[in-house]
């Protein structure tokens, strides 16, 4: 089974008066999410099921993302318990995941994911997972039983890196 762990794309900062739930991706966030949304259609396993936070920014996000996976018509679940979700609150969501799904994506926001991330890397394999920057993991167990020993890195990736050379 794979997992796919991906922050939001970066959001705008431009209305002062707008909450932090409320704010919308801004123009590079836009651009960045669409040029991974592409980057997600020729990847394979790509998620059928992604869990999303129900901030704004993340919900944006999840589109770019089910449009890269859009070939294996992904479901979206959106849940309120993932925004600004600990690395710990992040697993239990994915504990819930339905038994006959293969492969799952998980939008949400840092510092969680970037935790998350090292967690189940059983290393600091990354500093800060960066706006739209993602890490794939394999998973070596049932969802229900999903716990931070299943996880193997396969893949980091960002908007700004090169986008054919941060494979494991």
């Amino acid at each position: 089974m794979k997992l796919w762990v991906i922050r939001h794309a970066k959001s705008s900062w431009a209305d002062a008066g707008q909450t932090d739930f409320e704010r919308p991706l801004n123009k590079r966030g836009n651009a960045d999410a669409q040029r991974m949304a592409n980057w997600l259609a020729e990847q394979s396993d790509p998620a059928t099921w992604i869990w999303t936070s129900d901030a704004a920014r993340a919900l944006a996000t999840t589109k770019f993302v089910a449009q890269g996976f859009a070939a294996a018509s992904p479901q979206v679940i959106s849940d309120h318990r993932l925004y600004h979700a600990s690395a710990e609150a992040a697993c239990e969501t994915l504990r819930q995941t339905p038994s006959d799904i293969a492969s799952v994506a998980l939008v949400a926001h840092n510092p969680g994911l970037t935790w998350l991330v090292n967690l189940l890397a059983g290393e600091q394999a990354i500093n800060n997972l960066p706006t739209f920057g993602l890490a794939r993991f394999d998973i070596n167990a049932a969802w229900h039983e999903f716990d931070v020993d299943v996880a193997a890195l396969e893949l980091l990736m960002a908007p700004k890196w090169d986008l054919a050379k941060r494979v494991f």
